[in-house]
């Protein structure tokens, strides 16, 4: 209630539970004292359901004394109200006498202990000294010296059977750690047990038994399956200690299941043999310490399973060898020691035709690489042989076209004068690039739609050129290939002009055509030029020209011509 209650004493009765909402006051300010002490409380209930929001207020507070009852647990904070246990910072302005309760001190009481510890600082009052009534190692120490002495290890909570602990064992749960310990060393325990907590996090430590199998084979077995409890919990376990006792074998499907575990320890057992499912675990997850086995050439994976001499965990397994009589580590055993063979000749054979088969699809790749353009040249006139290409009198616009160095003079008269006169005789659409490119029409562009439409291409090879010359002789030669490429109907001429060697010209395709004495050398007489240009251009069907000629589009010169004669007319 709203009200001005400065004290409120219940103390000396037969109370055994009290409120929340009695003893934390919201609609008052600030209050002297509620006393509680001296009653039989045992716990702290919340009947209204009461919750603290982020808005409570509790004002000043002040003191709330329930010393000398009967509480022993820290009570859950959320069952209280607190579902944000940092909502207990609305609290600092109250101070609570928790002295002379049952207080014990085990894992019930770590979580507030661990978040005490940041207000050290201001547990200067008397009221502090809560001190400890159980368990016997903790009996009448403070809690807050825990706290400062940062001995948060020590607030565990013992397991007992009904927790699933094995007999003659001792188990606790340890929050600081986050760990629950199973420790059933010195037991005498010929056999595993049967049960286990029902805990993650498990730190199980069979150590110093005469453990001879690590599967269950004693009178407590009782489960059935893979025959051993580790099988079920290996999921849970974080460490396994089964040092100093008497296996001899690890069954590899346990270590399978095992695998996951951060430590284990196999040390100071009768173990002969090393199972290679060792090999799924780092050589720092498990501790064997040393063992002597017969070491064969199946072993041999030791040498790189094991960490060097200069590396870490190099002492958490040291495989020995016997060898003449003497224990020799298995790092300095030689294959030739260790019974394996130099090589195995079904290896060999197997290397050596795997090296072949690479060094014959190398050669040949590198070879087929070097000459695919002769390659693409050979294919392409054999399938145009069988197939017998027949080429439609009107899909062409130009039956030659002619690429040249136009800077020179006596190439260009014979062009002129000679050549392509012969070509028109023969009624074949000629475009000499120098003749009939249209004024003012960018060269490029002009050469792309000429070429696209021609279906033969005549390129003479001359050596010397000028640069600027150059460039677009070395365009007319790019696209001509590529035309000649996608197309099987078109054709490439090469006249050697200047009788070069295929190692002169940089060109590969037209170095192709040369290697392959694909060419008309121009030292030959005029009409054997001709006569073998005309056998190499490819025709029209029923070798019929001068269609398109006719009737199609005519040369620059001739157009001009008639423009002439039509003005002089006029």
């Amino acid at each position: 209630m709203a009200a001005s209650l400065l004290n409120f004493d219940v103390s000396n009765n037969l109370l055994t539970t009290v409120d929340i909402t009695n003893i934390l006051w919201e609609n008052q300010p600030a209050f002297c004292e509620t006393d509680f002490s001296f009653n039989k409380i045992t716990s702290i209930s919340n009947q209204l359901d009461w919750t603290c929001k982020r808005n409570t207020q509790f004002g000043y507070g002040g003191y709330v004394n329930l010393s000398n009852n009967n509480l022993s647990h820290f009570v859950k904070f959320y069952k209280i109200g607190f579902r944000n246990i940092f909502f207990l910072g609305k609290l600092l302005s109250y101070g609570f006498d928790l002295r002379e309760n049952n207080w014990i001190c085990d894992c019930q009481m770590y979580l507030l202990a661990s978040k005490s510890s940041i207000l050290l600082d201001k547990m200067h009052r008397s009221y502090f000294e809560v001190t400890c009534h159980s368990p016997p190692e903790l009996k009448n120490v403070l809690l807050i010296d825990i706290i400062k002495h940062q001995s948060l290890d020590r607030l565990i909570c013992n397991l007992t059977i009904a927790d699933r602990c094995p007999p003659k064992c001792r188990c606790f749960y340890q929050p600081s750690r986050s760990r629950t310990v199973v420790d059933c060393s010195r037991t005498g325990r010929s056999g595993l047990p049967s049960a286990l907590p029902l805990r993650t996090d498990l730190e199980i430590d069979f150590s110093s038994n005469r453990l001879s199998s690590m599967i269950n084979n004693n009178h407590e077995t009782k489960i059935t399956g893979n025959e051993s409890i580790l099988y079920y919990y290996s999921k849970y376990i974080r460490k396994l200690d089964l040092s100093n006792n008497s296996i001899e074998i690890i069954p590899d499907d346990l270590m399978v299941e095992l695998r996951n575990v951060s430590f284990i320890n196999l040390s100071k057992n009768k173990m002969t043999k090393i199972s290679r499912n060792l090999q799924m675990f780092n050589p720092c997850q498990i501790y064997i310490g040393e063992i002597v086995i017969h070491c064969k050439c199946k072993d041999i994976w030791l040498q790189n399973w094991l960490p060097s001499f200069q590396r870490k965990c190099y002492n958490n397994t040291r495989v020995y060898c016997k060898y003449h009589n003497k224990k020799v580590h298995i790092l300095n055993m030689t294959r030739l020691e260790l019974g394996c063979r130099l090589y195995n000749d079904f290896i060999l054979c197997l290397i050596i035709s795997l090296a072949v088969a690479v060094f014959i699809v190398t050669v040949s790749s590198l070879s087929i690489y070097t000459i695919r353009f002769e390659l693409f040249i050979m294919t392409r006139k054999f399938l145009k042989y069988c197939k017998g290409i027949v080429v439609p009198s009107d899909a062409y616009t130009y039956d030659i076209y002619i690429s040249c160095n136009e800077n020179d003079v006596y190439l260009r008269h014979w062009l002129t004068s000679s050549f392509v006169p012969f070509l028109q005789e023969k009624n074949f659409s000629v475009f000499l690039p120098y003749r009939d490119c249209q004024i003012g029409r960018l060269r490029e562009e002009e050469t792309i739609d000429i070429m696209s439409t021609s279906l033969n291409f005549v390129i003479l090879l001359s050596e010397n050129c000028e640069s600027s010359m150059e460039m677009w002789i070395k365009k007319e030669w790019k696209y001509a290939w590529y035309n000649y490429r996608y197309d099987i109907n078109r054709e490439i001429i090469v006249i050697n002009y200047d009788m070069m060697d295929y190692q002169d010209v940089t060109h590969k395709f037209l170095r192709a055509f040369l290697k392959m004495n694909s060419f008309i050398n121009f030292s030959k007489k005029d009409k054997l030029i001709k006569a073998e240009v005309y056998s190499r251009l490819q025709h029209y069907h029923d070798s019929v020209f001068g269609k398109k000629l006719c009737n199609g589009p005519r040369t620059r010169r001739n157009s001009d011509l008639d423009t002439d004669i039509e003005m002089k007319k006029s």
